[in-house]
């Protein structure tokens, strides 16, 4: 699809062309009438998305399902439904698309243990021929002409009955998603880029397959928490298992009491010695048990305080450091040729595992981005700068 092509977007109130499914048997009847419609069309392309209430609850959950099969569509709602191995039944049995998979994959592993056999990324097709916007909203406007409502996007998912203007803004999620691909695949065969696609829809896979579920022995080490010493960490642990607490309590997400950030720069405060005094807006209770915590942590003493993590990885010498900067800066010169973003082809992380052991060939690579740096990283082998 060269052109862009203008859709108008689906009215709310005067055309309702997908089932919202409350029911175990309303859901076996709609696959059942799905399947004999892709067989009768050959198509051989379902679409999934989801939608989650983690910016509203204190444990997250999956709240809504939704999916396209040949241009039908349902709002499937897993919180009526608590098994639904017969929808990932059908998704196994076709190419399955979505649009940013990555907390998709996330969240059904979670939920139902589910690892589906074959993914497609939208997302990923587009960022590969180039597009820097690559959020749906963004795309369906650029390459469709559509304009999306983001209203609901920060919505209570978990809500129930979900009004009319939020199943709507659902089901578009899944309702365009096939002409956004039919358009990026065109250009990456064009490019003789679909192996890449493919290979990173798969290592997208691998990545979310290869996450553990178990929760961290010790969580409240967030980023920042590094710098910290003793009497921070102390302070930073205090504050975690009090808002842990206050979130549970009231079914609210972590973040709206005190965000990690906010965490990190009080502990650096007590550490220093400075005076910590509680955001204005808390109410007093929450005033009170934080002024509680800091005293708390001072009786404890020193012996009680958590220690810092040792770093088991080692650091990087000069030389490593000037390689990887050598190597980022001729992978952005290739991906610039290519007229993609430089961190495709692999962020500077990963190239630092690459300098830090040479002899795996590239081992932290996908095999397109090996091939599209390999004469880089054989030259960096051959042509070491010295150590300073």
């Amino acid at each position: 699809m060269s052109e862009a092509e203008t859709v108008p977007a689906s009215p709310v109130a005067l055309v309702r062309d997908y089932e919202f499914i409350s029911t175990a048997e309303h859901l076996t009847q709609w696959i059942s009438e799905s399947e004999a419609h892709l067989q009768a069309t050959g198509e051989t392309r379902v679409c999934l998305d989801t939608e989650a209430d983690s910016l509203h609850h204190y444990h997250e959950k999956l709240c809504l399902l939704q999916v396209a099969c040949g241009g039908r569509f349902a709002l499937i709602d897993p919180l009526a439904i608590p098994d639904v191995s017969e929808l990932l039944a059908l998704m196994d049995r076709y190419e399955l698309w979505f649009h940013g998979a990555d907390y998709d994959l996330t969240m059904l592993r979670r939920t139902y243990n589910w690892e589906p056999r074959l993914i497609r990324d939208t997302q990923i097709a587009a960022r590969l021929t180039g597009s820097r916007q690559f959020g749906l909203a963004a795309l369906l406007q650029n390459v469709l002409g559509i304009t999306v409502s983001k209203a609901s996007q920060k919505a209570d998912w978990s809500r129930r009955p979900l009004p009319d203007h939020m199943l709507a803004y659902a089901v578009d999620d899944v309702r365009y998603l096939l002409k956004i691909a039919d358009h990026f695949v065109a250009i990456l065969t064009e490019r003789n880029r679909v192996s890449w696609f493919e290979e990173s829809c798969r290592a997208l896979q691998r990545d979310v397959a290869a996450r553990s579920m178990v929760p961290r022995e010790d969580p409240w080490r967030v980023q920042g928490s590094g710098r910290l010493h003793a009497k921070g960490l102390a302070i930073l642990k205090a504050m975690w298992d009090w808002r842990e607490g206050i979130a549970q309590e009231r079914d609210m997400p972590c973040y709206r009491i005190m965000s990690n950030k906010q965490m990190v720069a009080y502990a650096e405060t007590f550490e220093a010695g400075g005076v910590m005094q509680p955001p204005g807006g808390w109410r007093p209770r929450w005033k009170k048990e934080f002024h509680d915590l800091i005293a708390t942590v001072f009786r404890q003493g020193q012996d009680a305080w958590p220690q810092r993590m040792k770093k088991v990885k080692g650091r990087m010498t000069d030389s490593q450091r000037d390689i990887v900067d050598r190597l980022c800066a001729q992978r952005d010169e290739i991906a610039q040729q290519l007229d993609i973003e430089g961190s495709l082809l692999g962020s500077r992380s990963t190239l630092e595992q690459v300098v830090s052991d040479l002899g795996a060939e590239g081992a932290a690579l996908m095999d397109w981005q090996l091939q599209l740096l390999q004469p880089a990283i054989q030259s960096i082998e051959v042509s070491p700068p010295s150590e300073a």
